[in-house]
């Protein structure tokens, strides 16, 4: 049998024949028509993925006892699992309910003999909510929670022990079972396929988003703080949200209210922040190189969110992640940097991240805009706008990064807005297919008109939503895999 929907079965033991399942399934066919008396109302929803195969084979069962097409829908529960850090995930099982669930009597269908927890897992998702509650013990109804008859529990999962006596245990912090922690530093040290793990990751994050209420406890428990020395709106919010949305805890760190300004150095603040019990560090610093010297300090996990001119691997990872829903693939597509090549860590990601996943990038800029050497970078360079605009799959603007000029590199930014940005005219000149993008924040009338930004090739706000979901998919993947919590007992009270 084909897995469904990317998924994956293993083959452990074999407890019923291909006559035994066809026999239960139609048992159980009979049992929800009976149960609510007909099928008006009901919906089939299978939890991925051994789940899916067992609702088709229903759905063809009372298709051909009731006559009645019954819907049927998968549900990815990977995320709300409390067993997430035990487990691979597969970010290719997708959530896939096409029909409306309000009201309806959802059949949830899984694969798993006496157990609770993946359905617990689906309650959880959001997407299907338990109904009103009512009393326990009533005419139909289940008794009281936790009353469960001992002799009946043979073969079952096993009652919780009692939690008497017990004391909560710190966490563990620090290495993982491989007996390292991760850092994310640079694009390059991902890889290509590094830089594919987190856009499949990305993949499922993007569908929670959709979601009514954008929430998955995958990182409840976890703390991460917002570590910046320099200004930032679109990265520090991204993060913030994104480790919202994980149910991570977060701590925000203002340079400009904190202990810094009174001359506390980087390392203090570091040890300070760690010393009251974290998981990553997000940081932004103005000099290149500080996020490494962390990550050496640090038992946390570290994420770089820029460092000088140096490196900016998230905004990579979104920019990548960006083009390839629009191009599909970027083996042998063309893109074009434009600006200032020199003060941006930006450039120096993307030309990495484009270049590992087989683009061909031209870096389009004054000769004052360019670093003063080329010779190692895997790049083509132009000074005319004009000449590439025809040719290229994604039209990349940076910003003038003025705060970080300490010298006048173009004679005026009129002069700059003429020969390199982006206006009605060149937008025209554009290739069917082709994209815009920017990081931000933008300088309206400088690299781009403002009457262009709200063309449908123009992706820059499609961009700030993609990155909230690869940053969760780089929190997860750095801190979604740790060891569970453990508990440390201690003698029962007399």
């Amino acid at each position: 049998m084909t897995p469904p929907y990317g998924g994956v079965f293993v083959a452990r033991k074999r407890v019923m024949t291909a006559d035994d399942l066809r026999r239960a399934t139609w048992r159980m066919a009979h049992e929800i028509v009976e149960r609510n008396h007909g099928l008006d109302g009901v919906v089939l929803v299978a939890l991925q993925t051994g789940g899916v195969p067992i609702a088709e084979a229903l759905a063809a069962a009372l298709l051909e006892i009731e006559g009645v097409d019954v819907p049927v829908g998968s549900l990815d529960v990977a995320f709300y699992r409390d067993d997430i850090g035990l487990r691979p995930v597969l970010p290719e099982a997708v959530t896939d309910i096409a029909f409306a669930i309000d009201g309806a009597v959802v059949v949830l269908v899984d694969d798993v003999l006496f157990t609770g927890r993946t359905i617990r897992a689906a309650l959880n998702a959001r997407r299907l909510r338990p109904g009103p509650r009512r009393a326990a013990g009533g005419d139909g109804r289940p008794g009281p929670s936790r009353a469960a008859h001992p002799a009946r529990l043979r073969g079952q999962e096993p009652a919780h022990p009692a939690r008497r006596g017990r004391r909560r245990g710190r966490r563990r912090r620090g290495p993982r079972r491989d007996g390292e922690v991760k850092h994310l530093l640079a694009i390059d040290e991902l890889g290509a396929d590094g830089i594919a793990e987190i856009h499949r990751l990305a993949d499922a994050f993007v569908e929670v988003n959709r979601r009514p209420i954008p929430k998955v406890p995958t990182l409840r428990g976890r703390t991460v703080v917002s570590l910046f020395f320099e200004d930032s709106t679109r990265t520090r919010l991204s993060f913030e949200t994104a480790a919202k949305r994980l149910s991570a805890d977060t701590m925000t760190f203002s340079v400009g209210t904190s202990s810094v300004k009174k001359g506390e150095s980087v390392r203090d603040t570091i040890e300070t922040i760690e010393a009251m019990g974290i998981d990553a560090i997000v940081v932004r610093h103005g000099s290149a190189g500080v996020p490494w010297q962390i990550a050496r300090w640090s038992s946390a996990a570290v994420i770089n969110a820029g460092d000088g001119w140096h490196q900016h691997p998230t905004q990579a990872l979104l920019d990548t992640y960006t083009a390839l829903g629009h191009l599909g693939s970027l083996d042998g597509r063309r893109v074009a940097i434009v600006g200032d090549i020199k003060h941006s860590r930006v450039a120096r990601s993307n030309i990495a991240a484009f270049t590992l996943l087989g683009a061909e990038v031209v870096l389009v800029a004054p000769r004052t805009l360019l670093p003063p050497d080329l010779t190692d970078w895997p790049v083509r360079v132009v000074s005319d706008l004009d000449s590439v605009l025809g040719d290229v799959d994604v039209l990349y603007l940076l910003r003038m990064q003025r705060e970080r000029m300490t010298e006048s590199l173009v004679p005026s930014l009129r002069e700059y807005a003429r020969r390199f940005g982006l206006d009605r005219e060149r937008a025209a000149r554009l290739g069917d297919g082709a994209i815009v993008m920017h990081p931000g924040p933008m300088n309206r009338g400088v690299e781009i008109a403002g009457d262009i930004t709200e063309l449908p090739n123009v992706v820059v706000t499609e961009q700030v939503a993609n990155g909230v979901a690869v940053r969760m998919a780089v929190l997860f993947w750095l801190l979604g895999a740790d060891p569970v919590p453990t508990h440390e007992e201690e003698p029962a009270d007399a």
